[in-house]
C-alpha cells in the first residue's frame, strides 16, 4: 500500500495520532502519573480543535485518495497502535469512524470522565457552545452545565425552610351547597397534592441541573443555541423522547430569570374553594382579554425569552399535543397568556373537554367539566389557574 496524502507523511500522522490518544487519556480524567486531570474551558476548546483536525484530515484523505490506499494505511496504523498491549483499555473504540467524528469523540470522553465535577462540566459546555461544536446526546443527558447548581440547591433549601407553606386547615362540609351547575369545588386534599407535585418538580435535582444548563445555553445568541438544539438528535427509538426533552429545556429557558419568584409564588398559594368549571371560565376570560394592554401589565421579557417562545411556537405547530408529555406546572409557569403558544396549549385542553380529535387522551372522564375532579385534565386547568390567575406569576401587579 502507498501513502498518497501529500499534506503530511504517514510517520507524522502516527505521531499526531499517538498525541491524540494521550489527550483522550487526559480527557478521561487522569494524567499518566495517576493524578487527576483538571479541565478548563480553554483546554476543552483545544481538545475539540484536535478532534476537528482529524475530522478535516480524514475528509481530505477521502477526497484526494481515489484508490483508497491512504484510508487503508490509516486503518492499519490504528490497528497496529491498538495491538500494543500497553494501549489504554478505555479507547478500544478508536477507529476510522470515530476519528472522522473527532469532536464528538472528544466530548464523549470528557463527559464520561468519572472525576468530572460541576465546574469542569461547565467548562465542557462553554467550550462546545463557544466553538460551535457538536453537542451530542451524551452531553444533553448529563444535563449540560451545572455552574450554579450547588448555590441554587442551597438557596432553594433555605427557601423551602423559610417560606412557610400555609396549612390547609379549612375542611369542606360534604353537605355544602354545590356550585357550578352541580360540581363540587376541588377538594383540599386534591389541591394540596397538585401543589406538592408542582413543587417536587421545580425543586428536584434533575430540574435544577436543567435550569442551570438552560441559563447558560440561552445566554448565547439565538443562532448559536438554535444550532445546538438542532444537533440534539436521538436514535430512532428515542426520537420522540429527545423532542420532548428539547421542549422541556426551552420552557425552562423561559423561567430561569424568575426562578426564585416562581418557587415563592407556588409555595405561598392557599386553598380556594373553586370548581374546575370556575377555573376554566377564568382562563377563558383571560384568553379573550389578551391584548397589547394586557401584555404591558405582564413581566417585561428579555429578548432571549421572546425568541425562545417564537422558536417553540414554530417548533410545535401541528405538534402542540407534545406539551401534554411535560409537567403541568412547567407548561403553565413558562408560557405567558399573550403568547400564541398559550393559545395552542389551551386549544389542546378544549379538544380534551369536547372529546375532539386530539392526538392524546389524558383521562377517561366524560367531556362534561362536572366529571373532571382528580384527573390530569383537571390538574392542567388548575396549574394554569394558579400560575395565571392566583399567583399572577406572569404579571407585575
Amino acid at each position: 500500500m502507498t501513502w498518497n496524502y501529500p499534506e503530511i507523511s504517514k510517520e507524522d500522522f502516527v505521531k499526531l495520532l499517538k498525541g491524540f490518544v494521550d489527550l483522550l487519556i487526559l480527557a478521561s480524567g487522569f494524567q499518566s502519573s495517576g493524578a487527576p486531570a483538571h479541565w478548563d474551558a480553554e483546554n476543552c476548546g483545544k481538545a475539540l480543535k484536535w478532534g476537528l483536525f482529524f475530522e478535516n484530515m480524514l475528509r481530505s484523505v477521502n477526497n484526494s485518495d481515489s484508490s483508497g490506499e491512504s484510508v487503508r494505511e490509516v486503518e492499519e496504523a490504528i490497528s497496529e497502535m491498538k495491538a500494543n498491549p500497553l494501549f489504554p483499555k478505555g479507547l478500544e473504540n478508536l477507529s476510522l469512524d470515530t476519528l472522522s467524528r473527532g469532536r464528538e469523540f472528544v466530548l464523549e470522553h470528557l463527559m464520561n470522565n468519572s472525576t468530572l465535577n460541576d465546574k469542569q462540566l461547565q467548562a465542557v459546555l462553554v467550550a462546545a457552545v463557544e466553538s460551535g461544536d457538536v453537542v451530542n446526546g451524551k452531553l444533553f443527558e448529563r444535563q449540560a452545565v451545572v455552574s450554579c447548581v450547588s448555590a441554587l440547591e442551597t438557596g432553594l433549601k433555605v427557601l423551602s425552610r423559610n417560606v412557610e407553606v400555609k396549612e390547609l386547615l379549612q375542611k369542606e362540609n360534604k353537605d355544602a351547597t354545590l356550585v357550578g351547575g352541580g360540581q363540587q369545588p376541588v377538594e383540599v386534599v386534591t389541591w394540596n397534592k397538585w401543589q406538592s407535585r408542582s413543587l417536587s418538580y421545580f425543586l428536584s435535582k434533575r430540574t435544577l441541573r436543567l435550569v442551570s444548563g438552560a441559563s447558560l445555553i440561552f445566554s448565547a445568541p439565538r443562532a448559536q443555541w438554535a444550532e445546538v438544539l438542532g444537533r440534539l438528535k436521538g436514535s430512532a427509538e428515542n426520537k420522540d423522547d429527545m423532542f420532548v426533552e428539547k421542549i422541556e429545556l426551552l420552557l425552562l429557558g423561559c423561567v430561569t430569570s424568575r426562578w426564585t419568584n416562581l418557587i415563592e409564588g407556588i409555595m405561598s398559594v392557599s386553598y380556594k374553594s373553586v370548581t374546575v368549571s370556575e377555573q376554566y371560565e377564568e382562563l377563558c376570560k383571560l384568553l379573550l382579554q389578551r391584548s397589547k394592554g394586557l401584555k404591558q401589565n405582564e413581566i417585561a421579557l428579555n429578548s432571549n425569552v421572546e425568541e425562545i417562545l417564537e422558536y417553540l411556537t414554530e417548533m410545535l405547530k401541528n405538534r402542540s399535543h407534545h406539551l401534554w408529555k411535560l409537567p403541568s406546572a412547567l407548561t403553565a409557569a413558562a408560557i405567558p397568556s399573550w403568547s400564541p403558544l398559550f393559545g395552542l396549549y389551551f386549544g389542546e385542553i378544549e379538544k380534551q373537554l369536547k372529546l375532539d380529535h386530539s392526538l392524546t387522551r389524558c383521562c377517561s372522564c366524560d367531556k362534561d367539566l362536572n366529571e373532571h375532579k382528580d384527573c390530569e385534565l383537571a390538574e392542567r386547568v388548575w396549574c394554569l389557574y394558579v400560575f395565571h390567575i392566583v399567583c399572577r406569576c406572569h404579571q407585575t401587579i
